[in-house]
């Protein structure tokens, strides 16, 4: 990554030029819609000026007025068409992007990273298929009605250009801080989601604890915050429409009030009303609402172009990560691995999550941390995985300083959740990750039993962390990714937790099989690890049992 972060526009932009055939061809049609539909306008006011000036009812323009707006809609369905696969291609590059960073990064846990994943394709897809389409679309069919109006009468050209001008310029001001308050509102509903189905996971130990009132209050605290959030999202996009109809409605009455004068001739002079006829006035009168078309749906898009800078801005520190920090030798072998003094407190809290723990770990070898929930067994594994800082105590590897060894564990490591996180693709690219091969490609054995029950096979079809998938063939498909992409260091918080005995079965050998070569460290209340394990720590509420 480039040490000189790139903006968040010039980010989302980056890969347009990928589809800038797609793009091109969409607005080729959106240019056609709008030609037939300026001649169904010229069609049906002279189908009305001589129905209603001089009694006279001529079918043919009636048909072709009929004809050209089926057109218009023909083609601005295919334009549609072009820009829905121009977003849905951009989204998948940047989810693509997205997957092997949230993969490696073990500071955001699987709930986050699910969360993430749907909520960036929710917000940078429209940005792609609404956004930049109706933005080009906007200039190009404004130009050819303002052309169209300039040729028939020129001071309905130029209200019409003055309302093109000041849109925008209206837009870009409601915009001012528009991206702040959406990216406030994302990272609200990202912390507070997780916490949300964090205390749904535990809410039976909550229950037992006699401490669900306390939690009540906690999360109504979260929801009004979110809901306040929420609600000044809400008041951007109100006031864009509000003033956007304001202009809209000041602009179509100045033209219908100039034509009806007109045509009234009080409004005499070389410049005015020149050359006029009735239906010159209904064929004008006709196509200025829909001059506002494209900009009406151009300044909803704008709500989504917020929506994405915002989101950009959430995405591009992890993807920029570690970008400037002292480059660090994550090749070399793991020798040693000690943890000395450790104690760990999260911000704001003044409790101990882990009090003085020492422990030296094994090159390779299974290593089993025990203890109830709540006596810190994650927070040590996510200190294990180089995503906690230490600060009391150190945590050393091959004899490093404190960040250096954090920076090897980052990269040294991999995670294997409670909750498995499943990328939306292809089972295949699930395991495999972005390699391609083919069915005959090495993979464990037991992902045979997933494979033989889905008819689509290595193409099936998986979405929204893995829906199609139960949870103990979410926990085989993440063990293969761990086993077909093996890092030094293998971290699994209750891998067998909740899972079927026959899954289970399959799953414990994997893990001492992989510990043969390779450091496994295993917070699990499973007692088959404890026969195999070459080190047994035990917490109590974050303190050290002696062995």
């Amino acid at each position: 990554m480039s040490s000189n972060p790139q903006s968040t526009s010039r980010w989302l932009n980056k890969n347009i030029a990928v589809i800038k055939g797609i793009y091109i061809s969409g607005w080729i049609f959106t240019v056609l819609s709008a030609g037939c539909f300026v001649v169904f306008c010229w069609f049906l006011s002279v189908f009305a000026a001589l129905w209603l000036d001089k009694g006279q009812i001529a079918p043919d323009n009636l048909l072709y007025a009929s004809l050209f707006l089926t057109g218009r809609y023909i083609l601005a369905y295919i334009a549609t068409r072009y820009n829905h696969k121009a977003g849905q291609i951009i989204a998948s590059k940047v989810k693509k992007v997205l997957y092997p960073a949230l993969l490696n990064n073990n500071k955001i846990d699987s709930i986050s990273g699910t969360l993430m994943v749907t909520r960036v394709n929710d917000d940078l897809k429209p940005y792609f298929a609404f956004f930049i389409p109706y933005a080009m679309a906007s200039v190009l069919v404004s130009v050819l009605l303002l052309v169209v109006c300039f040729w028939v009468e020129k001071w309905v050209g130029i209200i019409l250009l003055v309302s093109f001008l000041v849109i925008p310029f209206l837009m870009s001001i409601i915009g001012m801080g528009a991206e702040g308050i959406h990216k406030k509102h994302i990272d609200l509903f990202m912390k507070y989601s997780a916490v949300f189905y964090n205390r749904l996971q535990a809410i039976a130990e909550i229950v037992n604890l006699d401490n669900f009132k306390l939690q009540y209050r906690f999360l109504s605290d979260k929801s009004d915050a979110l809901n306040k959030a929420t609600i000044k999202v809400m008041r951007v996009a109100i006031l864009t429409t509000a003033s956007l109809e304001l202009f809209v409605t000041l602009s179509i009455a100045m033209v219908a009030i100039y034509l009806g004068l007109s045509l009234l001739g009080i409004m005499v002079g070389p410049d005015y009303g020149k050359g006029y006829d009735f239906q010159t006035a209904l064929f004008l009168l006709t196509l200025a609402p829909y001059f506002f078309f494209y900009l009406r749906k151009f300044v909803s898009a704008y709500h989504d172009r917020n929506r994405a800078l915002a989101a950009a801005k959430l995405l591009m520190p992890l993807l920029n990560e570690d970008s400037d920090t002292p480059t660090t030798d994550t090749n070399e072998p793991l020798r040693s691995f000690e943890i000395d003094n450790l104690s760990f407190a999260y911000p704001d809290s003044p409790v101990k999550v882990l009090n003085n723990i020492r422990l030296k770990l094994p090159a390779k070898g299974l290593v089993l941390v025990k203890g109830i929930s709540g006596s810190g067994k994650s927070t040590l594994l996510k200190i294990c995985a180089g995503s906690l800082p230490v600060e009391n105590g150190t945590v050393t590897v091959n004899g490093k300083d404190r960040d250096s060894s954090r920076r090897w564990l980052d990269a040294n490591t991999s995670y294997l959740n409670q909750f498995p996180f499943i990328f939306d693709g292809t089972l295949r690219y699930n395991v495999f990750l972005d390699k391609e091969g083919d069915d005959n490609n090495y993979y464990p054995e037991f992902l045979d039993n997933i494979l033989n029950k889905k008819e689509d096979g290595w193409q099936t079809e998986l979405s929204h962390n893995g829906k199609q998938l139960s949870g103990g063939e979410k926990q085989l498909v993440t063990l293969a990714r761990m086993l077909l992409h093996p890092k030094p260091v293998a971290i699994m918080d209750e891998p067998t937790a909740s899972l079927d005995a026959d899954t289970v079965e399959i799953i414990l050998p994997q893990i001492i099989r992989l510990a043969e070569d390779r450091l496994v460290i295993v917070a699990s209340h499973e007692e088959a690890f404890e026969s195999v394990a070459e080190t047994i720590l035990n917490l109590n509420w974050g303190e050290q049992e002696k062995q």
